[in-house]
């Protein structure tokens, strides 16, 4: 079979084109004589891409978790000043001791912020506290300030807890109280520790 020429030059050159990239490019061109004009086009795609980002701080920048502390002691009616120590004078009457008066924790910061169209949402899961014979997580009383609330009821609970919501592109901000309740006399001496971990989802 014999190949023209000409064809071979024509499709040498077109495979060169498309191994230097040039094949990618649109191309066009317009020709003609006398009055009316000629045109050309060529197309140009644009994209943008925004990437989603969610971010959630509770509390202050520790990198570990603040810790929230509280201590409930005990005393009794004619107590005197309680210090740590032994062998001390008691001046007791003989009546049951009863519980001190508890300090909470300052209120904790939040912030939490996402650029989803959907905004966000934030829940929590919490360990019961550990060793037994403490408090539960319902002896744990959460208030919310103004602005981001914390997800679920007043107290805690280790799963479900309903979820709080923040709009989109706006920083969402508030404080969340956390206090002690229950019958600390009944509870074996000890310290009890647990782990609440927040959840913050672009819906």
């Amino acid at each position: 079979m014999r190949h023209h020429p000409r064809l071979l030059t024509v499709a040498a050159g077109a495979a060169l084109a498309t191994a230097a990239g040039l094949a990618l490019a649109e191309s066009q061109y317009g020709y003609g004589t006398g009055t009316p004009a000629v045109t050309a086009q060529a197309h140009l795609n644009l994209s943008v891409t925004v990437p989603k980002l969610i971010l959630l701080r509770v509390g202050t920048q520790t990198g570990t978790g603040d810790t929230l502390n509280w201590t409930a002691p005990i005393t009794w009616a004619t107590a005197p000043a309680i210090t740590a120590g032994n062998n001390q004078a008691a001046n007791w009457d003989g009546t049951a001791p009863t519980l001190g008066t508890v300090t909470n924790p300052a209120a904790v910061p939040v912030s939490a912020w996402t650029n989803s169209s959907g905004g966000g949402s934030l829940t929590y899961t919490a360990a019961a506290f550990a060793p037994t014979g403490g408090p539960a997580l319902t002896n744990i009383g959460v208030t919310s300030g103004a602005g981001l609330a914390h997800p679920g009821g007043a107290t805690l609970v280790a799963t479900g807890a309903a979820a709080s919501t923040f709009v989109p592109s706006t920083v969402a901000t508030g404080t969340w109280t956390f206090s002690l309740t229950g019958t600390a006399l009944t509870w074996t001496p000890g310290t009890y520790t647990t782990t609440i971990t927040y959840t913050a989802t672009s819906v």
